[in-house]
């Protein structure tokens, strides 16, 4: 059974966390919940609503 791991590396996740996320126009934006490790949760949060961009999707704490 595979376990667990963060959406954008291989740590094991600390918690769900609901986040927006977009490509090109911020208003066009997707809304999922993800389970990320406590480097990028912090990266996320802190990236505001500019976004935290991984490849070519940037992700916003929130859904709103």
């Amino acid at each position: 059974m595979p376990t667990a791991r963060c959406a954008f590396c291989t740590a094991t996740p600390l918690r769900e966390l609901a986040v927006s996320s977009w490509t090109t126009d911020p208003e066009d934006r997707s809304r999922l919940t993800i389970l990320l490790c406590g480097k990028h949760m912090v990266r996320v949060q802190k990236a505001g609503p500019k976004g935290y961009a991984h490849g070519e999707e940037k992700f916003k704490a929130g859904f709103w």
